[in-house]
């Protein structure tokens, strides 16, 4: 107990090297390892204004540990540079559905706190596997896409280690990130195992990469093959929204014969709404439609033909109506002779009602 007052003294004061995260909220979401205050960077505010602030034990815990991230880091002889943000590039395996403020909520105030704070918590990087890109100085992103696309707003170079990594250990470190900051969404995960998987990693690497088990990996993988990446990519995130809710979803898309998530997805109050929103208004259009469907009577058919296997007449039974047609084929005159002995057959059948 008195070590944990000691250390979270030490944190409050300033002495310790925990790393600033940028603010607080989303900008604790997508950071890598801390690196400690500068020495000419202000002193952290004493406890009081500390906890005016609302930081909690768990983040403070949080901080902690990526400071020992970093000087583990540093121990194994990596550096953190400044690199300018065009020479850097996306990791080629996607895991999130957002991209700068789109589909992120909480990026303006990511941007907001680098603004004012700037980087504390640097990304992970490696040299491009592209030789003619390498180069040139061109870098892949492990993690840290967020902040990255921060200080592209800000126009400000980003502060990165660099560090030698295979494909392998690039999603691994990128999967681990993500575990250990802010997770993916349920869509976000089963598009990123696809991705895997289609680029050519093996279960076990992906289930790795995700932190996931077997039977996780493949209900992830399965609903990443019923959705349509066009419809994860406009509806977003959903943070909210599980794997059931996403299954039944897929099972709506697929008996959607009228078009209305077409119609949905183009909507202005669709293109307004936020993304857990967006899922809402999709499902609730589609299951409202498939409700309307089942709704409907069902019609049936059935076609009379006569001794030679000529059509002479095709019935058609639509809820408690039944319309009776004669096609050109049973007789230029076989519907008046019908319509002349109607009365009669109507008259027997009533004579006959077992019959």
């Amino acid at each position: 107990m008195n070590a944990r007052k000691d250390r979270l003294k030490s944190l409050f004061a300033g002495t310790g090297t925990d790393g600033a995260g940028e603010g607080t909220g989303s900008a604790s979401q997508d950071q890598g390892p801390a690196t400690p205050i500068p020495a000419e960077a202000p002193r952290r505010a004493t406890s009081g204004a500390v906890k005016a602030m609302g930081l909690s034990l768990g983040s403070l815990s949080e901080e902690v540990q990526e400071a020992r991230k970093l000087r583990a880091a540093l121990a194994a002889g990596e550096t953190v540079v400044e690199l300018d943000t065009a020479h850097l590039e996306n990791s080629p395996f996607r895991d999130r559905l957002s991209e700068g403020a789109h589909n992120d909520e909480e990026f303006a105030a990511l941007v907001q706190s680098m603004r004012e704070h700037g980087q504390q918590v640097p990304i992970l990087v490696r040299l491009h596997p592209d030789a003619e890109k390498a180069a040139r100085g061109i870098y892949q992103i492990a993690y840290g896409h967020r902040r990255v696309q921060a200080a592209r707003e800000l126009a400000m170079p980003v502060r990165a280690v660099v560090r030698e990594l295979d494909d392998t250990g690039l999603v691994l470190a990128q999967g681990k990130e993500n575990a250990e900051r802010r997770s993916l969404s349920f869509i976000e995960r089963a598009f990123f195992a696809k991705a895997l998987i289609d680029h050519g990693f093996d279960r076990a690497t992906a289930q790795a990469a995700l932190s996931v088990h077997k039977s996780e990996m493949s209900r992830l993988l399965q609903v990443a093959e019923m959705v349509p990446q066009s419809v994860a990519e406009a509806v977003g995130p959903a943070l909210k929204a599980g794997r059931p809710r996403w299954l039944a979803l897929a099972e709506l898309l697929t008996r959607d014969a009228d078009g209305v998530a077409e119609a949905l997805l183009a909507s202005r109050e669709f293109a307004e709404a936020d993304s857990d929103t967006r899922f809402q208004l999709l499902y609730n259009g589609l299951e409202a439609a498939a409700r309307n469907q089942r709704s409907k009577p069902r019609n049936s058919a059935q076609t009379v033909q006569n001794a030679d296997g000529r059509q002479i007449a095709e019935v058609v039974t639509a809820g408690k109506v039944t319309r009776l047609t004669i096609p050109a084929s049973a007789g230029k005159d076989f519907a008046a002779y019908l319509l002349r002995r109607l009365p009669e057959i109507h008259a027997e059948y009533e004579g006959h009602p077992d019959d």
